[in-house]
C-alpha cells in the first residue's frame, strides 16, 4: 500500500465528499451498505426507545455469542486507576452481568480494559471521511495511520487542566437502554469544559470531526449488547444496574483520572498506550 502525502486538494474533496448526499452513498457499494444498515437501526426501534441489537458498533467488536472480534485501531482513553473503588464497583456491575440470566446476550469486557474514551480515533474496518484522520490516505495500513498519529501525539501539546475530573451521570445510566456502560460527565461545570476542549484540541491533531463530536457521550463500556433484553431481562438489568451505581457513587462521588493516553488496539480486550498526552 501506498502511504504518501495526500494530493494537495485532499482538503476540499473532503469537504465535498462529506457534503455528499444519500443518493451519492449509493453509488458506493461499502458505503451504500452503511447507509442501508443505519436506515434499518433507525426503523427498527426496541422497546427501550434504541434501535434493535446488535448496533453496527457491536457487530464490529463482537461476535453474536459476546466473544471478542478483531478490530485494530487507534484512541485517546484514560484507563480506570487499577486501585480505587470505582474500579472495584465497576468490577462488581461486571461480575453482576456474568451471573444474570440474560448474560449469554452480552459481549462483557475484562476489566484490564476499562476506560473512558476522549477522542474514538479511527479504526481498519469502519473507514469514512467522518472517522478516518485527515492527511492519512485511505489505503494506509492501520498500523500506518497509527503510526502518523502517534507522531503528531508526540509533539502535541494540551491545555487541561489536569487531572480530568468526573462522575456518573447516574439518571442517564439508569436510563439508558443498552447494558451496559456507564455514562459520564464532567464533575463540575469547568471540569466538563475541559473534556470538552481537549476532544477540540485531539480533534486538530486527527484533523478530522466526527459528526457527534460536539454532543459526544462520555462513557465507560462493560458490555456491548449482542441481542435485545426481554422485558423480565430489562427489568433484572435495571436492579443490579441501580445496586451498582448507588454502591459507585457512594464510594467515589468524583473519579480522577491520570492524564490521557494514546493507544494502538487489536481488539476490546486491551488497548496499549504509546503516547502520554502532554499537558501545555
Amino acid at each position: 500500500m501506498n502511504f504518501q502525502k495526500p494530493p494537495a486538494n485532499f482538503a476540499s474533496r473532503r469537504k465535498f465528499l462529506l457534503a455528499a448526499t444519500a443518493s451519492g452513498l449509493a453509488a458506493a457499494s461499502p458505503l451504500r451498505d452503511f447507509a442501508q444498515s443505519a436506515a434499518a437501526s433507525v426503523s427498527q426501534q426496541n422497546e427501550f426507545g434504541l434501535g434493535a441489537n446488535p448496533t453496527r458498533d457491536a457487530s464490529l467488536k463482537f461476535r453474536p455469542d459476546g466473544t471478542v472480534k478483531p478490530f485494530a485501531g487507534n484512541t485517546v482513553i484514560c484507563h480506570v486507576p487499577q486501585q480505587c473503588q470505582f474500579r472495584d464497583g465497576t468490577v462488581a456491575l461486571r461480575d453482576m452481568l456474568a451471573r444474570s440470566t440474560f448474560a449469554h446476550k452480552l459481549g462483557i469486557l475484562p476489566p484490564e480494559s476499562y476506560h473512558m474514551t476522549i477522542y474514538p480515533g479511527a479504526n481498519d474496518q469502519d473507514r469514512q471521511l467522518s472517522s478516518w484522520p485527515g492527511g492519512v490516505p485511505f489505503d494506509a495500513t492501520i498500523e500506518q495511520c497509527s503510526a502518523s498519529i502517534k507522531a503528531r501525539m508526540e509533539t502535541a501539546r494540551f491545555a487541561g487542566p489536569f487531572p480530568l475530573r468526573v462522575r456518573v451521570d447516574v439518571p442517564r445510566t439508569l436510563n439508558y437502554g443498552r447494558a451496559s456502560t456507564l455514562r459520564m460527565i464532567g464533575a463540575d461545570a469547568a471540569s466538563e469544559h475541559a473534556l470538552r476542549t481537549l476532544r477540540d484540541q485531539i480533534a486538530a491533531v486527527y484533523k478530522f470531526r466526527a459528526p457527534e463530536h460536539e454532543n459526544y457521550g462520555f462513557h465507560i463500556t462493560v458490555a456491548y449488547t449482542m441481542a435485545d433484553l426481554s422485558k423480565a431481562e430489562m427489568a433484572e438489568y435495571r436492579t443490579l444496574l441501580q445496586k451498582a451505581v448507588d454502591q459507585i457513587v457512594a464510594a467515589t462521588p468524583v473519579l480522577e483520572l491520570g492524564l490521557p493516553e494514546y493507544c494502538t488496539f487489536k481488539d476490546m480486550y486491551r488497548f496499549d498506550p504509546e503516547v502520554i498526552l502532554r499537558p501545555a
